[in-house]
Order: C-alpha cells, then structure tokens, then sequence
C-alpha cells in the first residue's frame, strides 16, 4: 500500500514509519523537519512542510491509498492545535480524493471508561481532551472512511501483540497499552479495515 505518515517524528510516528516499512509498504512522511527522520528506506519519501498547510499537506498526501495519523502535540495547556490539524488533514484529503483516515486520538473521550479516565480527562488532562473532541468533530466527516483510535495510557515498552479491542468503548479494565501495540493496530486496520467511520477503543 502507499501510506501518508502524519507526526512521524512522534512516538507513534516512528513506530508507524518502521512497521510499514517492514511490511513492505510504500511510505511518505510528511512533517515539519525531515531531518528528525531517521529511517532510511528506497521506499519512505520524506516531504518537508508546514502540517496546518492544506495545500503543502496535499501535494503530498496525493496518490496515497491511506492517511495514518500519530500526530499530537504533547501539551496540557489550552490549545486547538488538534483541531486546526484535523481540519487541515480532512480539507487536503478532499482535495486529492483519498478518503481513508485512521487517527489515534484518546480514551479520555469515553464516558465509561472508568473512574481513572474520568478523574484525569475532567482534571489535568481538560484541555487535552477538549481539544481531543474538535479535532475528532473535525475528521468525522461522512465523505471520508475515518477511523478514530481511543487508546489509554501510553508507555514506551515492546509490542505484545495481544491487543483487546472494542468498537465505542474501552476495553473492559483497560489502563494502558504500548505505542508499538498502537502503531501495529493502526496498519493492521489500514491493510484490512474493521472499523470504517467507527470509534475503537483498544488496550493490552
């Protein structure tokens, strides 16, 4: 397949970029400093530019069969840079015709995901999730075939592959799941989509 990697430098991003390559995909990266990409790769195309750029982000994202998103800014504050990044993906999209969408978003937007996502999305995590919720609003688009990937805390450990997964919740008791499970769900439901215009709660 030809994927568009957005928030390739990322910690999902990086992870997104290894494993289609190693899945034999055909890859382009588009982000802010190609030169923070390390892999190298005849098959990964780095295109450098501004990501809230609709026209920059669509002459690269043209001819793609998928957009894979890991993009997400790591602050606490108020911010809608989520928002302006998710409707800027949807508006190049439009543009060049590709439809497919699968973006990692939050389990903090569950409502019965547990008192532990309750408690840190409606305190230090508000912002986050507000923002979380535009940009969510902004890719839900009935033209596209978006799938929006809900997954709890994220830790930096090695995949384990047994990966619980839930259409419109969390999984039950599900508090945590490592960025290499996240990046591996995330192609598999490219190369064999499950959960078109579908929420997917997912965690170890």
């Amino acid at each position: 397949m030809r994927l568009m990697i957005l928030g390739a430098t990322g910690g999902i991003g990086r992870l997104l970029v290894s494993g289609a390559l190693e899945e034999g995909h055909e890859v382009t990266a588009f982000v802010r400093s190609p030169e923070k990409v390390s892999q190298k790769s005849p098959r990964l195309r780095l295109v450098g530019g501004d990501l809230f750029d609709v026209q920059q982000m669509a002459a690269a994202v043209r001819d793609s069969d998928a957009v894979i998103s890991g993009f997400g800014p790591s602050t606490l504050r108020t911010t809608t840079l989520r928002r302006d990044f998710g409707h800027a993906v949807v508006q190049a999209m439009r543009v060049t015709g590709v439809r497919r969408l699968i973006h990692v978003t939050s389990a903090f937007l569950f409502q019965d995901g547990g008192a532990l996502i309750a408690l840190f999305g409606g305190t230090l995590f508000r912002n986050v999730v507000k923002d979380h919720v535009r940009s969510e609003a902004e890719m839900m688009q009935p033209d596209l075939e978006w799938t929006m990937v809900r997954p709890p805390r994220l830790v930096d450990q090695a995949a384990k592959g047994r990966i619980r997964e839930v259409a419109g919740h969390l999984p039950k008791g599900g508090t945590v799941i490592s960025r290499a499970d996240v990046a591996n769900f995330m192609l598999k439901e490219a190369v064999a989509p499950h959960y078109v215009r579908q929420v997917v709660g997912i965690s170890d």
